[in-house]
């Protein structure tokens, strides 16, 4: 399986794809709410959300000491995970799975090596049936992916596709999001989520610490670890 996720990564539709994720599902987004006065949120699935997810994935594994052959399955769910967006957010995992069964025709991956990075896509939103380390990590790294660099990487799509004009984008307010990073500390079987903010961090110790994701602690506990969580560095 030597460099099946480069062969991937450098697929010329798949990076086509995730340079439109972006804008195609903004686009629908928008249309939604202005025909149902609905405000629903900007959708942030492209190539940024794609590679951190891989990162995360990677740095995860590496340090659980997981094997390589399994590092690159996590990998290459990471880099496909959110391709159904193309179509919108609505039932994007399923879709996702659907579709990046056409990159696995192209890698000479076997069936049941697949079959992992499939299961992982199809369950990395709601968590459910997770029955691998590739399912527990991506999930993880999925949902881990909410500092404002996120938001930065959306805005700056939306930009260049068109779908934001100058004046739009000015008045955008990136401080919308408190969280400037996260940093992710793996010791002792613990995982440790720190979140780094220059704001008051009492709203982000209600929504994170005083109400954790049940999910996330199940797919800690799938690879034998607990997880914490931090605001700059403390409990």
């Amino acid at each position: 399986m030597a460099n099946v996720y480069e062969i991937i990564k450098n697929d010329a539709k798949l990076n086509e794809l995730l340079d439109n994720v972006n804008f195609r599902l903004n686009e629908l987004i928008n249309f939604v709410n202005k025909t149902t006065g609905i405000n629903y949120s900007l959708g942030c699935h492209g190539k940024y959300h794609a590679m951190y997810v891989v990162k995360v994935t990677e740095h995860i594994l590496q340090a659980l000491c997981y094997d390589e052959h399994t590092i690159e399955l996590g990998k290459i769910a990471g880099l496909l995970h959110d391709i159904g967006c193309i179509y919108g957010k609505f039932d994007h995992a399923r879709i996702s799975a659907t579709m990046c069964a056409e990159f696995w025709v192209r890698t000479g991956l076997s069936i049941d090596d697949w079959q992992v990075i499939q299961q992982a896509i199809l369950y990395h939103s709601n968590g459910e049936n997770i029955n691998s380390a590739v399912g527990a990590v991506l999930y993880i790294a999925d949902k881990i992916d909410m500092s404002k660099n996120r938001l930065i990487s959306v805005k700056e799509d939306l930009k260049k596709g068109g779908l934001i004009n100058e004046e739009e984008l000015n008045k955008w307010d990136d401080n919308s999001c408190e969280i400037e990073d996260i940093e992710i500390n793996i010791s002792n079987s613990i995982i440790t989520f720190n979140f780094l903010t220059n704001s008051n961090p009492s709203a982000l110790r209600n929504k994170y610490l005083e109400h954790p994701d049940k999910i996330m602690e199940k797919a800690c506990m799938y690879l034998k670890c607990s997880c914490r969580y931090e605001i700059n560095g403390e409990k």
